[in-house]
Order: structure tokens, then C-alpha cells, then sequence
């Protein structure tokens, strides 16, 4: 069985072209970190039609995504006249978990800030005998 889960952010913008016949390609690669920096792994992905669009449209540098695929090969012959392979991930699902720091709302806190702010307050609406009645469970 050739099935491949990952999870990492886009080390680079994707690469996306528009083929004739409606048929879109994009190109991904997704930075897989270690346990130390030097053990970070970069996948190439690629992504055909409605997954392709979406990527264009919704990825960019920094975008975490987990993507549910399988493994393929590529094979050529380069310029110098060698044979080269390259092994990539040709995706079948792609979820988008966390946009770019610099689009989200505001700054992100780092661990060590969250850890030491005092929690918020939570609010919370007062529920009349009526509201209680009509609640499902």
C-alpha cells in the first residue's frame, strides 16, 4: 500500500501553472522538522485540478498544511546526459491548518509570553428558565 501522511509548512511560495484543458498543476515543498534544525526534511508535493487551485489561492510561505497522499517517481534524462530521479508526493487531500504568521490577527504570542499573562476573564450570558427549556440535550 502507498499511502504517505505529512505535516509541515511551505518552505516557499507554491508553484502553480495553468495547463490547456482547464487542468491546473502546483508544486509544493513542504519543510518537515527534526528533532534538531539540522534534521529538517524538505518533500516536494505536487497537486493536480481543484487541490492545485485551492493551493494557489489559499498557500503561501509559512502555511502549515497536513497532506494525505502517495509516493511517485519521476524519472529523466538531465542535459549532461545522466539519468536523474526525483521522488515526490502526489497529494490526495490537503488540509490548510494555520495561515502565515503575518495574516493572522494581530501578533501571535511565543510559548514562554502565553505561559505568563494572566488568563482572561471568560464572559458569559445569563440564561433565563426559558433558554434552559429549550436547550437540545
Amino acid at each position: 500500500m502507498n499511502n504517505v501522511t505529512i505535516s509541515g509548512r511551505l518552505a516557499k511560495d507554491p508553484e502553480c501553472k495553468e495547463l490547456n484543458e482547464n487542468k491546473a498543476v502546483c508544486d509544493l515543498t513542504i519543510a518537515v522538522n527534526g528533532y534538531r534544525k539540522e534534521d529538517t526534511v524538505f518533500i516536494k508535493v505536487k497537486a493536480w485540478d481543484g487541490r492545485a487551485k485551492s493551493c494557489s489561492k489559499f498557500c503561501k510561505k509559512g502555511t502549515l498544511v497536513n497532506i494525505t497522499g502517495s509516493l511517485r517517481e519521476n524519472s529523466w534524462k538531465a542535459k549532461d546526459g545522466t539519468n536523474r530521479k526525483e521522488l515526490y508526493v502526489l497529494a490526495a487531500d490537503i488540509e490548510f491548518v494555520q495561515r502565515p504568521q503575518e495574516e493572522t490577527s494581530g501578533q501571535i504570542a511565543t510559548p514562554a509570553k502565553s505561559l505568563n499573562q494572566e488568563p482572561s476573564p471568560v464572559q458569559t450570558e445569563s440564561l433565563s428558565e426559558e433558554d434552559l427549556e429549550e436547550v437540545p440535550f
